[in-house]
């Protein structure tokens, strides 16, 4: 995924100055408020300051990711925030935090949600780039480096299928480990679908490609969830399942972490479920 295609330049803030991780989650979500990417400040900021209470989303190496699905957006935003001095985030390093990426996203993109983490985590733990972006004079010179940094990370749709078919390493996968990756690319080009103005056939065509390789049982339930009630696969977070926000049962929770074998579901919503 190219991070800038949900990152304006005029939401990056190069020189962040706050004082705790409360002010500067405070600080971007009132530019995606001000640039217009939200309706309302109140919600957003107390659905992502309780996903904070829960776990901190500094997942180490000087970045911070705090996210929250809010109903009033209509697509996935970003702000991001460069500290030069860094903050205390309560990172999983136990090390200050340089750069957050607030993220705000609809219902309807859960999946859109996941590879833009994905990918933001990938490119900026590489110390080259971070150290690039830290050392960018404007908010123009960091949008260019993530621009730059997340294309080269992107593949064609025929290089994922082929991957999922002939990689050695997802090979030896259990199938419902395949599965799962098939799902989840297969949802994200819905998502991708449902927002387009054009290029609706390619997609159309890409989504068809992938239905042929997955589990016809597998593929039954997740269209009856895509129909009733999308997204149908999702991710647990501390233990919660973030379709419906029930919390598992511990004993199920660990049982999901450690059988890599099955594919499973929520046991009140139903949706497949993996644990990130």
């Amino acid at each position: 995924m190219v991070l800038t295609r949900y990152i304006s330049k005029s939401c990056i803030i190069p020189h962040l100055v706050v004082a705790n991780k409360s002010d500067a989650i405070k600080e971007l979500t009132h530019v995606l408020f001000e640039k217009k990417k939200m309706k309302d400040v109140g919600p957003a900021l107390d659905q992502v300051v309780a996903r904070e209470v829960t776990e901190s989303t500094g997942v180490g190496r000087g970045l911070a990711i705090p996210h929250a699905r809010v109903a009033a957006t209509k697509t996935l935003s970003c702000a991001v925030g460069r500290i030069p001095a860094g903050i205390d985030f309560m990172a999983v390093d136990h090390k200050p935090v340089y750069l957050v990426f607030l993220i705000f996203y609809p219902p309807t993109q859960q999946t859109t949600y996941l590879n833009f983490v994905a990918t933001a985590v990938k490119v900026l733990r590489d110390p080259e780039i971070m150290a690039a972006i830290m050392a960018a004079e404007n908010a123009d010179d960091i949008y260019d480096i993530l621009e730059e940094a997340s294309q080269r990370l992107v593949e064609s749709p025929e290089k994922v299928v082929a991957k999922v078919q002939t990689d050695p390493v997802i090979s030896k996968m259990p199938d419902a480990h395949a599965d799962l990756i098939l799902l989840a690319r297969m949802q994200l080009y819905q998502e991708m679908l449902d927002n387009a103005k054009t290029g609706k056939a390619e997609l159309r065509q890409r989504i068809e490609k992938i239905r042929s390789l997955v589990d016809a049982r597998i593929l039954r339930h997740y269209d009856r969830l895509m129909k009733s009630q999308p997204p149908a696969l999702v991710p647990v977070e501390g233990d919660t399942c973030q379709g419906c926000f029930m919390r598992l049962p511990s004993k199920f929770a660990q049982q999901v972490r450690q059988d890599v074998a099955h594919i499973h579901t929520c046991n009140n919503c139903s949706r497949f479920i993996y644990v990130v």
